[in-house]
């Protein structure tokens, strides 16, 4: 995650489509003529300057797993120059409307985010980021503003009524199938002939926990080789072969490009359909989410409207 927002609760706005986004700002240049080189967007009397979009946007793609080779560059910087803009204009609102980040809120947010870097590593850190602490806390200060702002509009308090739940879970019937789910054990172990052995003393009945917590090579083991509840399909194909299986019984050695296992099924669930009285309380409370959503988009947009952005096309787009 971006060092700079600290951990994903306090980094995050809500998206909007690229769509929507192109229409809302860039649609919104109410400022005559060219921005310098040195600024990539102006937002009301406001700068994003091209050094603070830069170390922004290189921690975005420094994150592990956040770009990949088919990664569009061009219109990742423009989507991230987009949730800037659009973070300006929240603190702006907030300030306007006397919203405030209490000390006690951003002590308790820095305590937080530091659990993720024990002894050195916080410091360590902010050092490789080139910025100091202050400058950090002024960052982090900034987008809990902009999430409280976030808050205050993004509360629906209309009424939902059952007859729009029940239309929504009739319109959304295949959401509330339940795959069937097992819940099993299993040895694991790297060579085959150690397999056979165990399951030798598995079949003589020596106990499957006992066994696993002694033997096994899973994560795993200090439960009793228990993996929980999982789904067809959610765990390689070898472990497809628990839901053929009988309560209660134990598999052959099993080979996968992990090792060698051993599986004892303990439960199985069959499917079901969960009937509308148990999903209403869900449904009533995605509807009120998806609702808060809209509100807040609306809101949004009537700020976007009123705006006065520039951004510096020319720089985008080298």
């Amino acid at each position: 995650m971006m060092f700079f927002m600290g951990i994903r609760k306090y980094g995050v706005l809500p998206s909007l489509t690229l769509a929507v986004i192109l229409f809302l700002i860039w649609g919104c240049d109410q400022w005559g003529g060219e921005l310098p080189e040195n600024l990539v967007a102006r937002v009301n009397q406001e700068q994003i300057t091209v050094d603070e979009f830069n170390r922004e946007f290189q921690d975005l793609i420094s994150e592990p797993g956040k770009v990949s080779k088919e990664t569009d560059l061009g219109e990742l910087k423009r989507a991230y120059l987009d949730q800037m803009i659009e973070r300006k204009l929240l603190i702006q609102e907030a300030r306007r409307l006397g919203i405030k980040v209490s000390p006690e809120e951003l002590n308790q947010a820095i305590l937080e985010i530091k659990m993720d870097y024990p002894g050195e590593g916080f410091g360590e850190r902010l050092g490789l980021k080139g910025m100091s602490l202050e400058e950090w806390k002024v960052r982090l200060e900034e987008r809990l503003l902009a999430e409280k702002m976030i808050r205050s509009v993004s509360q629906y308090q209309g009424r939902i009524d059952e007859e729009e739940a029940r239309r929504y879970y009739e319109a959304n019937r295949a959401s509330f199938q339940l795959k069937p789910k097992v819940r099993a054990r299993q040895i694991i172990v790297a060579d085959g002939q150690e397999a056979i052995q165990i399951l030798k003393r598995l079949k003589r009945g020596e106990s499957f926990e006992k066994l696993a917590a002694a033997k096994s090579l899973g994560p795993e083991k200090i439960k009793g080789g228990d993996l929980g509840y999982f789904s067809e399909g959610e765990r390689p194909v070898e472990f497809d072969h628990l839901f053929s299986m009988e309560v209660g019984t134990v598999s052959d050695v099993i080979k996968s490009p992990y090792g060698y296992h051993i599986f004892k099924l303990e439960e199985k669930i069959e499917p079901r359909e969960i009937p509308f009285e148990e999903a209403k309380s869900g449904i009533i409370q995605e509807l009120r989410r998806k609702k808060a959503e809209e509100e807040y988009q609306r809101w949004l947009q009537g700020l976007k409207a009123k705006a006065k952005i520039k951004i510096n096309k020319r720089w985008l787009s080298s």
